[in-house]
């Protein structure tokens, strides 16, 4: 179930990239993350009601610490995106967030990983940064570059806190997650701009829907992924959001695949495959 939960996460994740690699183009992203993380407060309001648990103090300040990851990187990400595009921002910051939780799971909790899972692990990072790279020439300069890098760092720094919570912590801690980050988005965005939300209702309705929904779900399917398996696999197979952004690309704009995409998406498919046999 760990793989199954982590594989939706890659969908939810690629989903809410593919909204969200437009909209900052025409919006401000700090005023785009505010009402992201809006949707998320929301979601997980209600999902509290019915997701009762236990948490302890140690599951609330690690949601909270996780909250500050989620606002920063996010901030960050959505950056890159009005800086770049999906194709040049997705590859750097979904190499790096996947590769330091499993250093972390390696190096620092000594986990144990099957030989077949270790090479379905390493297919899989690859794979990541070929089915997202769209070639030509990058549409960011090196700033874009360095803050996808940076998202990267903290995004991958979130899975690590967020595989802190303890399985009967319930969505308390989601949900302090979610808050913190929003306080932190809308102080950014106000101490920036004019306004916190996106202006024209269209940018919220996409924002609120489109990017934050899928966002807030993947978190939670991320939650359930660490549950039934350990960080590592989970990072990596969650970090596959590249192809469904592809696939998307191709689909819906008509966009073109380019050979070593291909590559990417099947190299992607055969990840998992080894994760779940390892």
């Amino acid at each position: 179930m760990s793989v199954i939960y982590a594989v939706l996460t890659s969908f939810s994740i690629g989903l809410s990239d593919f909204f969200a690699s437009s909209i900052t183009k025409r919006t401000s992203p700090n005023e785009v993350t505010s009402a992201t993380l809006l949707a998320g407060v929301v979601v997980m309001a209600v999902a509290v009601v019915f997701w009762s648990g236990d948490p302890t103090t140690s599951d609330l300040l690690y949601g909270a610490f996780a909250g500050a990851a989620n606002g920063v990187g996010i901030l960050l990400y959505f950056v890159a995106f009005s800086r770049g595009s999906l194709r040049s921002t997705a590859p750097t910051a979904a190499v790096v967030m996947s590769g330091i939780p499993v250093l972390w799971d390696v190096l620092v909790l000594g986990a144990s990983l099957s030989t077949v899972t270790s090479i379905g692990l390493s297919i899989g990072v690859v794979a990541i940064a070929l089915s997202s790279y769209g070639g030509g020439n990058p549409d960011s300069g090196p700033a874009g570059v360095v803050t996808a890098v940076l998202a990267g760092v903290v995004f991958g720094t979130l899975l690590i806190l967020l595989s802190y919570i303890g399985d009967d912590a319930g969505g308390s801690p989601l949900l302090l997650q979610r808050v913190v980050a929003f306080l932190i988005a809308i102080s950014v965005t106000r101490a920036t701009g004019p306004r916190i939300f996106p202006s024209k209702r269209t940018d919220f309705i996409v924002s609120f829907f489109g990017v934050g929904l899928f966002a807030i779900a993947a978190v939670i399917l991320f939650v359930l992924a660490l549950r039934e398996g350990n960080l590592a696999v989970a990072s990596v197979v969650g970090s596959q959001y590249a192809a469904v952004a592809v696939i998307l690309g191709v689909v819906v704009r008509g966009q073109r695949m380019r050979w070593w995409q291909g590559l990417g998406l099947a190299g992607s498919s055969l990840a998992v495959a080894l994760i779940v046999i390892g």
